[in-house]
């Protein structure tokens, strides 16, 4: 796990509390350090799965990956987190495309 590219999520995902109460804003500094440790292991997870694909054939029979279903569940997590943050801000779902916006529709979501 590239610590590194956690921190600077962990900084980027802290700056959009900005605006935010103080006081929310450390009731959810824990949820913060896991999406952005999920944000890192959903890319490097990724690129396994773009590398190696998402089946594998094993006595004739497909199954999907480890790392495609590492991804899906982290994923869902992820998802659930993000939702969980961005009520806290406040916003509304349908506002224009954030970055998590985009994120999903390069994954086709």
């Amino acid at each position: 796990m590239d610590v590194t590219a956690v921190r600077k999520e962990y900084e980027r995902l802290l700056a959009l509390f900005k605006d935010v109460d103080e006081t929310k804003t450390k009731l959810v500094d824990e949820l913060l350090h896991k999406a952005a440790f999920l944000k890192v292991q959903l890319d490097e997870l990724q690129k396994q799965v773009a590398t190696y694909g998402a089946v594998q054939v094993k006595n004739g029979e497909f199954r999907e990956t480890v790392s495609y279903k590492t991804f899906l569940t982290s994923l869902a997590v992820y998802q659930t987190v993000i939702k969980t943050l961005n009520s806290i801000l406040g916003r509304n779902a349908v506002d224009e495309d954030d970055e998590f916006d985009n994120f999903m529709k390069s994954l086709g979501g």
